[in-house]
């Protein structure tokens, strides 16, 4: 069975953490001289490092949407090149052009036993859990990718996209993951080009801003606990 590794991209100081948040087998990030490799049993069953690369940047997209509801100042890794590991223990690299820069990652993964040495935790992290959860469900995918780029339209399409999934606005007020006056607010600041300018999701004049609009870090703050209220409800 070919034993893959796909490269992470980014700054150390960032990705060091990533071995204490992805260490199940179905995702786990290793490091290795330096450099920090994405490990998959997704990988498994491909042959080729071109599906290897297509599987990984599928998880990292999804990762990054997780990390980012994770952490707040969080801005994105990406695939640097595939490794395949023969059974002789030889390497051969893949070399792809292209990707993003940079995360921003420091969560404690550890806990203490009675004798008081420290372990990594056994249960798994949110972002595990939430990578799982994406993994079974295209509507939470989806969600983790537009909720990583942090824009109006972006965090505007996780709303809609967690609205269908639970059957209208009317759910989210009654679940308690919002109140209908600030969804409102929400809504009608990101339609209105007249607060948002080129930023709206609406040219047309006929969308008016609210008395006052609200601010981009907290429609995201809105957005993330809807959308953690929702994985809640999912899991």
């Amino acid at each position: 069975m070919p034993n893959w590794l796909v490269r992470l991209k980014g700054e150390k100081f960032d990705l060091e953490d990533f071995p204490s948040l992805l260490r199940s087998p179905e995702h786990t990030v290793i490091e290795e001289n330096g450099s920090y490799y994405l490990k998959s049993s997704d990988f498994d069953s491909l042959s080729s490092a071109d599906e290897v690369r297509e599987r990984a940047i599928a998880i990292i997209d999804m990762l990054n949407g997780a990390m980012k509801l994770h952490i707040h100042n969080f801005r994105g890794v990406f695939e640097d090149g595939v490794t395949l590991i023969k059974e002789d223990g030889s390497r051969h690299h893949y070399v792809y052009l292209g990707g993003t820069i940079a995360t921003r990652v420091k969560v404690s993964a550890t806990v203490t036993t009675s004798n008081g040495t420290q372990q990594i935790a056994p249960q798994p992290s949110d972002v595990e859990s939430w990578l799982s959860l994406a993994k079974g469900d295209k509507a939470v995918a989806d969600a983790l990718h537009f909720f990583r780029e942090n824009t109006w339209i972006s965090l505007y399409k996780v709303y809609e996209i967690i609205r269908d999934d639970v059957g209208g606005e009317e759910a989210i007020t009654t679940n308690g993951w919002a109140t209908k006056k600030r969804l409102k607010r929400f809504t009608r600041t990101a339609q209105s080009r007249a607060a948002l300018g080129d930023y709206a999701r609406h040219a047309s004049k006929k969308y008016t801003p609210p008395a006052q609009p609200m601010p981009i870090h907290e429609a995201e703050s809105l957005i993330r606990g809807v959308l953690l209220s929702w994985f809640r409800s999912k899991a």
